[in-house]
């Protein structure tokens, strides 16, 4: 089940849903590839507010793609957008 509640929100990414969150960007998306954990994660959390708020796909991308920008990396629509599917595909899974 999805979590509703702050309750079960807490409770997923205290499960370790923050960790596999921040290893799946890490592998799916290349502007975090090579970095830390805890170099990730605020970037992880960005994303993760969105997946609590149940946005789109398009959404995610677009943050990835304002991430993106604030690492100064090159942009690439593409990568993000898959990136964005990887990840909505992900939580669908793990917490549905």
């Amino acid at each position: 089940m999805r979590p509703r509640s702050a309750n079960e929100w807490r409770q997923f990414w205290h499960d370790g849903g923050d960790r596999e969150l921040r290893l799946l960007l890490a592998d799916a998306w290349p502007p975090l590839r090579g970095f830390a954990e805890e170099a990730a994660a605020p970037h992880a959390e960005r994303i993760a507010l969105l997946l609590g708020s149940a946005a789109p796909v398009r959404a995610l991308a677009a943050e990835l793609g304002r991430i993106r920008t604030d690492l100064a990396a090159e942009a690439a629509p593409e990568q993000d957008r898959e990136a964005a599917e990887r990840v909505d595909e992900w939580f669908r899974a793990r917490s549905g």
